[in-house]
């Protein structure tokens, strides 16, 4: 049965992708037009963009991408769309810089004057900023941050945040736009698409996505890597001899050879692979990480020990568990988790506990887990849950950790090797971890509090000193919790115990130690 004219502009009104098959045109490097048809990465971002209208009737959605993959195009398409299609709906398009707010609002206008006549509304005025569509009372306008006020005093059913890891003063822009936005019982149809490459582990949209990863609010993440895009590929010469780093690259993302010679290619052109993993990212961990060699756990080495290696470590039955415990007052985020040797079995996350919450968490994880050691960060309130363990029969398997006190380690020339007990537990972390095969879970945000924490020498003592806490707050970064937990692990030796028959946890019949108790 063919479709009638009604048919057609009813599935024009409802099915984004049909209509910018049909009615939007981009434009081609030859200074051309051609129809919009939706590239890989963009059919995700619908994809991701109906599941949540079809869910909950709003959209609230970060984009962390590789650069170039048609994110600005396909949100831009997007709100012209929702725009002309709805009555009194308000788009506004915030970017980074002058010159690419001007290029999006071109490509607004280029899609608003291929746009078939029959469908486009009518304009009262089509200034350098703003459109306004009679009729609907519609309209489509842009701004540059910068401007501390830009976004304030309207209503704005459709945001997109272009390129928002780059803004100049983003809280303020936020505190704007925010307000701006229906909440609540008013959010339904409303459009807020974050979108930006990475800028370092850092700022508001670092924050923003590591909350939306926590599952904290109401925004999700999509992470779009490189290879989506089907024209990053070049053919390699018959001679090419391929890296190790980007054969393992190759394998690790099921990629072809034009793919990964393309990649070779383009980290040449960078310089850095740092810059490289940053730009165009495969993973959401590579593009969150700070140039150089500033983040301690570097992203090649969680990208490393996230991968599963079921065949090269085996669960050890005589290795001890060991658990640890970092508490946080009501408002932040505690956490709890355990390894066994060289492969870390379970981190989870908490928020809004209170001390004798805490505990009981603790006590019930002790016994789930079968721990033979819990180490409980005693700094701030988590000396009360150490307390309320030991006092509720668990002094036998919970050690106090207090991470401020100086370390013990020293170099082999006698020299202090670590500044304090934070700094020693992420220093034998790593060492493990770089021994290998380590393995721990798939959680982008535990990998997120690895890469984190940055790291320098003390001029007085040469000694190496893990960023801190206050220090990281004070750059935009949140408490790296689910690394402090893999850390607080290392803090002493621990012995494994089992039970007699018949005897109690306490019995001990072989002691397993895990790591030379000399080397301490």
């Amino acid at each position: 049965m063919q479709a009638t004219a009604d048919d057609i502009r009813e599935r024009l009104a409802t099915d984004f992708s049909f209509f910018s098959e049909h009615c939007l045109k981009v434009a081609t490097k030859s200074s051309g037009t051609r129809p919009f048809l939706l590239n890989p990465a963009q059919k995700l971002i619908l994809d991701e963009v109906e599941r949540q209208i079809e869910e909950r009737g709003y959209v609230r959605l970060i984009l962390p991408k590789a650069r170039q993959l048609g994110c600005s195009t396909f949100v831009g398409g997007y709100a012209y769309w929702r725009t002309i299609t709805s009555s009194n709906y308000n788009t506004f398009i915030l970017s980074h810089a002058s010159d690419t707010t001007e290029a999006l609002f071109s490509m607004t206008k280029r899609f608003h004057d291929n746009c078939p006549a029959e469908l486009r509304p009518d304009t009262d005025s089509i200034s350098y900023k703003r459109i306004h569509f009679t009729g609907i009372d519609s309209s489509y306008a842009i701004g540059t941050a910068g401007a501390r006020d830009v976004g304030r005093g309207r209503t704005i059913q459709f945001l997109h945040a272009s390129e928002s890891a780059f803004w100049p003063n983003y809280e303020e822009h936020w505190d704007g736009v925010g307000e701006a936005i229906p909440s609540g019982n008013d959010a339904k149809g409303t459009v807020v698409i974050v979108e930006s490459t990475a800028n370092g582990v850092t700022g508001g949209f670092y924050e923003m996505c590591q909350k939306a990863v926590r599952g904290e609010g109401e925004y999700k993440v999509l992470f779009l890597p490189w290879f989506l895009e089907e024209g990053y590929r070049t053919d390699p010469p018959a001679d090419w001899n391929k890296p190790d780093e980007f054969a393992e690259i190759q394998k690790k993302h099921n990629l072809d050879d034009a793919q990964i010679y393309w990649y070779y290619l383009k980290g040449v052109q960078k310089g850095a692979m740092w810059r490289l993993l940053q730009e165009f990212p495969s993973t959401l961990e590579e593009a969150f990480q700070t140039s150089g060699d500033e983040s301690y756990i570097s992203p090649q080495l969680v990208a490393e020990i996230r991968t599963p290696k079921p065949d090269t470590i085996m669960d050890d039955r005589g290795s001890p568990r060991i658990g640890a415990c970092d508490p946080a007052w009501t408002g932040d985020r505690s956490s709890i988790g355990y390894r066994i040797g060289k492969r870390v079995k379970d981190v989870r996350y908490y928020n809004g506990k209170d001390t004798y919450e805490l505990a009981q968490i603790c006590v019930d994880y002790i016994n789930e887990q079968k721990l033979d050691r819990l180490f409980v960060d005693v700094i701030g309130i988590g000396a009360g849950v150490y307390n309320d363990l030991k006092h509720w029969g668990y002094g036998h398997i919970v050690r106090p950790v207090n991470f401020a006190k100086a370390s013990a380690d020293l170099n082999p020339d006698g020299t202090k090797k670590y500044l304090n007990v934070r700094s020693q537990c992420w220093g034998r972390m790593k060492e493990d971890m770089l021994e290998g095969p380590y393995e721990i879970p798939n959680l982008e945000e535990l990998c997120a509090d690895l890469m984190a924490p940055q790291y320098h020498y003390n001029n007085t003592m040469g000694a190496l000193q893990l960023e801190s806490k206050k220090d990281m707050k004070a750059r935009g970064v949140s408490s790296p919790d689910g690394g402090d937990v893999i850390a607080m692990t290392y803090a002493e030796p621990v012995h494994r115990r089992l039970a007699l028959n018949g005897g109690t946890k306490n019995d001990t019949i072989r002691v397993v130690t895990e790591y030379n108790v000399l080397d301490f």
